[in-house]
Order: structure tokens, then sequence, then C-alpha cells
């Protein structure tokens, strides 16, 4: 899912790799998804207990800070790059 949401981010078709990201994160996190992405990495961590699941996690919010990007939102790039590093360093907790 989420090479199909950076294909869509190549041909520039913003929205359609938008929702890629967001059906990817409730494919992978299920119907707590929402939650889980308001958390902090720790807690989220906790809840999701898996560091494969969990690095998914972060690959995804790193996919999507680079749809901000695109969208020229910088702020919310640095952030959601910032939370992808924080997920991958709880993943790797995990093992």
């Amino acid at each position: 899912m989420i090479a199909r949401a950076m294909g869509f981010r190549v041909t520039g078709d913003l929205p359609a790799a938008r929702t890629e990201i967001n059906d990817a994160y409730k494919t992978l996190l299920g119907p707590e998804s929402d939650l889980l992405r308001m958390l902090d990495p720790a807690s989220a961590a906790r809840l999701i207990g898996h560091p494969k699941k969990l690095a998914t996690f972060a690959d995804l919010t790193s996919a999507e800070a680079a749809l901000a990007a695109d969208a020229g939102n910088q702020q919310a790039r640095n952030a959601l790059l910032a939370r992808a590093r924080a997920l991958a360093e709880e993943a790797a907790k995990l093992q």
C-alpha cells in the first residue's frame, strides 16, 4: 500500500496518495488507527506490541511526511518525520 501511495505521489495525484495512506493505516492498525495516530510513540508502541507492525507504522508515517512536504506543509513534514523516527526507535526496542 505504501508503494501504491508513493506511485500516486510520483504522478502528482496527492489526494489518491493520501487516501491510500489512510487506508493503509486502517488496514494495519484496525479500528484503533485514529487513536494510535494521536498517541505519543511510546504509548502507541505499548498498545501495538509487535515490532514489525510498529516498524510499518513508522514507514507509513514517513510516507505521510512526504505527502505533507509535497503539499508545502514543512511543519507537518518535520513533525511526522520526527514521529516516524520515534516509532522506529520504539520498534527496535521491542525486538
